[in-house]
């Protein structure tokens, strides 16, 4: 049940963190190094998350 609750939140911080780099949500536009920085930070929680799947795909 915790590790639902593990991937769940990686998934939220993935939504919020392409919200943000999203034009639709955004009134200000994020300088180019927070954008590149923070597509980095979605990629590493990305490629978590799907370790963490991967591994439980394995378990079952």
């Amino acid at each position: 049940m915790e590790n639902e609750i593990e991937l769940v939140k990686k998934a939220e911080e993935i939504s919020k963190g392409l919200k943000r780099l999203s034009k639709k949500s955004r009134k200000v536009v994020l300088p180019y190094h927070s954008s590149y920085d923070l597509i980095d930070e979605l990629e590493d929680i990305a490629d978590s998350l799907l370790n963490d799947l991967k591994s439980r795909k394995q378990e079952n």
